[in-house]
């Protein structure tokens, strides 16, 4: 195979969650511009968002098979209707799991229910996800299927300007749970990474943090040594690049996309 084509992800099933809005939706782009036969994003469906994704990528993408399902995926019994429904497919190759939620806040402000919701979705639905959707990898798939689990650097760094603990706690416990689904299930050919973007430009949940007249930006900005937040379209090259066969031998692994400053001092 040349370089080109060990990126490629042509005939691929894909599944997103999170995928209706902010870097779902960038992350959905790049998964089809690679090749990906059939695209399901999910999302809690608010203010119509899943049909507004759905028509914008059927626009781009007219010949391939886009679907945009509701599922909150801190509830098992929602992950199991999506799974019946999308069944169809009889294979599915990657899991990207996107979905996020979090609370901005003070620690000693933060509440049991504000904790738990992002416990819930964070860890406890990725959990779920990945445990749904690796059994069909094994029923379904011969080849195994990669799952990419988007974590945040907020794992690897603590940063004094941001105050989102039960945020951090959970993407931090993401990065075990990534490490031993890869260990546990490499015998089926099914590789687990995750990705610990920085601020995202853009992102709904960086929003806060990265908008334009933002008391932080700056700062946050100065923290990090290529000197800019990142992009929507940096989450493309790296998400592909782990669902594709360019990285067959990683799994289990780490990738921190924040320029620089999960090493900074």
């Amino acid at each position: 195979m040349t370089v080109l084509e060990l990126f490629k992800l042509t005939k691929k099933k894909a599944l997103v969650t999170g995928g209706a809005k902010g870097i779902g939706r960038k992350i959905n782009e790049g998964l089809l511009e690679a090749g990906v036969e059939s695209l399901i994003f999910c999302g809690r469906g608010r203010h119509g968002s899943l049909e507004d994704e759905q028509q914008r990528l059927k626009n781009l993408f007219p010949s391939r098979d886009i679907r945009g399902i509701t599922c909150d995926i801190s509830e098992e019994s929602e992950i199991l209707s999506l799974i019946e429904e999308i069944r169809d497919l009889k294979t599915l190759d990657i899991l990207v799991n996107n979905a996020g939620a979090t609370w901005a806040v003070p620690t000693l402000d933060q509440t049991l229910k504000s904790w738990n919701r992002s416990i819930d979705t964070n860890l406890t639905g990725t959990f779920l996800m990945c445990k749904h959707v690796i059994q069909e990898f094994m029923l379904q798939n011969e080849d195994g299927g990669s799952i990419i689990n988007i974590a945040s650097i907020l794992a690897l760094k603590g940063v004094a300007e941001i105050a989102q603990i039960g945020y951090s706690a959970s993407k931090s416990a993401l990065l075990g749970l990534t490490r031993q689904l890869a260990i546990e299930f490499a015998c089926n050919g099914i590789r687990t990474n995750a990705i610990c973007p920085g601020f995202i430009e853009g992102d709904s949940m960086a929003e806060i943090f990265t908008k334009e007249g933002s008391p932080i930006r700056d700062t946050l900005i100065d923290m990090v040594p290529l000197r800019r937040f990142v992009s929507v379209n940096d989450m493309k090259g790296i998400v592909t690049f782990l669902a594709s066969d360019a990285s067959s031998y990683i799994t289990g692994q780490t990738i921190a996309v924040g320029g620089g400053l999960s090493v900074s001092l």
